[in-house]
């Protein structure tokens, strides 16, 4: 997750079918309307290669609002299904309504999946009504991630949106609401917002910069590391705390350092079991870019920590 260089291998225009059920994904996203649903699941098409251009909600040319209804009301109004591979991976993305109005559309879109990613605008918030999905998608264990978007906005505030997730999400265990990656911020622009242009992965201790449209990865500079050692140590307790292997939290509070191969495995195993729920950031391309910003990141979420349909 977010710890090695990745080439795409899907063909702009189709979503190869897969051979067998291990090798697909079914994901249902979930947020109240102007979330980000739609613009999201374009990035993902996009990144992955299922389309050549990114369309826009307000021009009616995104793949998953195709009816008239939604091109005239600019949201999504049905359930769809957008397919997309990576890395060998078929993943069936479920773009659901956001609107009350359209909750048997949600509904249908929740029985068809296997995890769900929850997308939370970072002006906006958690509603009542996604916290509601939340707890029923807590009742029947499904594994779920949390996708905060907007984070161009002016108020826009990733940690703050994160603990605010926590609260919401993390009920008696908030620990297990945690961002694998931190925001990269650009130079501040002339209002004083500074722009996220690239991500810091927490295991990795890796920067991947995308400001040139694609994923870049680096090492981070001295300033980038007080944040990112203290956001690390949260994370790693985070996900030994749910780890199958007892010992390992008392090894690790014992002054054992744990391999970060040994953690990306139970990070993913923890997320496939529905007891662990990371955080994660996603921005659409920009014009003519090929990545939109923590796309790569949230694809590998999906084929390597959500599980098949047979699990």
């Amino acid at each position: 997750m977010g710890d090695k260089a990745h080439t795409h291998t899907g063909a702009a225009g189709r979503a190869t079918a897969a051979d067998h059920p291990t090798s697909v994904r079914n994901v249902v996203l979930v947020g109240h309307s102007g979330s980000g649903k739609t613009t999201l699941v374009e990035a993902l098409a996009l990144t992955a290669g299922a389309v050549n251009r990114a369309g826009r909600v307000e021009d009616g040319g995104c793949v998953s609002d195709y009816d008239d209804m939604e091109h005239r009301q600019r949201r999504s109004v049905q359930l769809s299904l957008v397919p997309v591979e990576w890395d060998g991976i078929k993943i069936n993305l479920l773009d659901t309504p956001g609107y009350a109005d359209f909750v048997g559309e949600l509904r249908a879109g929740l029985r068809a999946a296997d995890a769900a990613l929850f997308v939370v605008s970072a002006s906006d918030g958690v509603d009542g009504a996604t916290r509601m999905v939340w707890e029923e998608c807590a009742a029947v264990g499904m594994p779920r991630a949390i996708v905060i978007t907007h984070l161009e906005a002016a108020r826009a505030d990733f940690e703050e949106m994160t603990r605010i997730c926590a609260e919401a999400f993390g009920g008696d265990d908030p620990d297990a609401v945690l961002p694998l990656y931190l925001p990269l911020h650009g130079p501040p622009a002339p209002d004083g917002h500074a722009p996220v242009t690239g991500l810091v992965g927490l295991l990795s201790r890796k920067l991947f910069d995308y400001a040139s449209g694609e994923r870049v990865a680096s090492e981070p500079g001295e300033a980038e590391l007080p944040q990112l050692d203290e956001a690390r140590s949260m994370l790693i307790e985070g996900i030994i705390s749910e780890s199958e292997d007892e010992t390992l939290m008392e090894r690790y509070l014992g002054g054992e350092q744990v391999d970060v191969k040994t953690l990306i495995e139970d990070l993913e195993r923890a997320v496939a079991r529905g007891v662990f729920f990371p955080v994660l950031a996603a921005a659409p391309a920009a014009d003519g870019a090929r990545q939109g910003l923590g796309t790569v990141e949230l694809l590998e979420l999906i084929t390597r920590g959500f599980p098949t349909p047979l699990e």
